[in-house]
């Protein structure tokens, strides 16, 4: 007889006998197990549920389209700061750029905001008759004598609040532009033109092929389920 072993034979385990243990113990182990609990939790990361479902937020365009890679001065500029620049001087410019995805035409009355992450004051983006229409592409921008002024290249740069939807667009390293010297005379077609067809938007053609374009974003309602990237908080 062949010593091979049949293969329609199955063995029963027999259970070992539940063992208990001694009541200290079983109090120390369950108090262990409440405190890595708690700890797990607490360490989490947010839930999805914290998403805004009302307002608007800011997203990285990360798959341009026919629409949102249609980058063209002029554009309209909101400086994201009180202290004026001084002609003559040198700064570096930090920027982003934005466009209106949605079907609204906003206005001041719509009291959006936007500020560095480290000031403790908002920006209107829009005052007086104003208005941001579909399509429509505003850039954001700061001058200054630092090379980043922002405390993380990762996750600080602008924060927007948007009727309620508070979201961080990150300039990234296409969003500086480094030892300008300001001309308030001929600043805004400098901006404008480092905006669309400096290094930053790789000549220009980043936005319309895809390539690296860290700076530019596209603002959609809270309810718009987006792949890319969203910094809300």
């Amino acid at each position: 007889m062949s010593d091979r072993p049949n293969a329609r034979y199955l063995p029963s385990v027999e259970p070992l006998e539940r063992k208990q243990l001694p009541s200290g113990l079983a109090t120390h182990a369950a108090g262990n197990r409440h405190r890595a609990a708690a700890e797990t939790q607490s360490n989490a990361s947010p839930a999805v549920d914290s998403k805004p479902t009302v307002g608007y937020l800011v997203y990285r365009i990360t798959n341009p389209d026919r629409y949102n890679s249609v980058v063209k001065p002029p554009f309209q500029q909101v400086m994201v700061q009180r202290d004026q620049p001084v002609a003559g001087q040198q700064y570096n410019i930090l920027s982003i750029l934005v466009r209106n995805g949605t079907a609204k035409t906003f206005t001041a009355a719509d009291n959006l905001q936007v500020k560095l992450s480290q000031q403790n004051y908002d920006t209107p983006v829009l005052t007086g008759d104003q208005q941001w229409k579909p399509g429509q592409w505003i850039v954001f921008y700061v001058l200054t004598k630092k090379y980043y002024p922002v405390p993380s290249q990762v996750k600080s740069g602008f924060l927007f609040n948007l009727e309620g939807a508070r979201s961080v667009a990150v300039p990234g390293p296409s969003g500086i532009f480094q030892r300008i010297t300001y001309d308030p005379d001929k600043f805004a077609k400098m901006l404008d033109w480092i905006t669309a067809y400096g290094p930053g938007s790789q000549g220009g053609a980043g936005y319309k092929y895809g390539l690296p374009v860290t700076n530019v974003n596209e603002i959609v309602s809270a309810k718009t389920n987006r792949m890319d990237f969203g910094g809300y908080f």
